[in-house]
């Protein structure tokens, strides 16, 4: 399997280290589950979002405050209880369940 292939399906933790090296794009959901950050961080939260709350992208992105406007990843982790993940960099709050997924990874 290739590198494509491996971040289209869902996040296995062993592929990941079979396939990657010093590599990780991510989003943790509320609920702890991992998923790539396919296409982008932003464009996975705007999907997350969307199917959250039940409204297209235009909708969401009406409801983002102009204090977030240079912030908007923050925001969408924020409305999404979510958390975007890279080897060296975290954005958003994580809860208890996200903490523990993050030491595991």
């Amino acid at each position: 399997m290739n590198a494509q292939q491996v971040l289209r399906r869902p996040f296995n933790a062993q592929t990941h280290k079979r396939t990657f090296i010093n590599y990780l794009e991510v989003i943790i959901l509320e609920d702890g589950t991992i998923e790539y950050s396919v296409p982008s961080h932003v464009e996975k939260l705007m999907t997350i979002a969307c199917k959250k709350f039940g409204k297209t992208r235009e909708e969401i992105d009406e409801e983002c405050p102009p204090s977030y406007y240079f912030r908007y990843m923050d925001w969408l982790c924020d409305i999404t209880n979510s958390v975007a993940l890279w080897v060296d960099m975290m954005k958003g709050t994580p809860n208890e369940i996200q903490k523990e997924r993050i030491q595991w990874l």
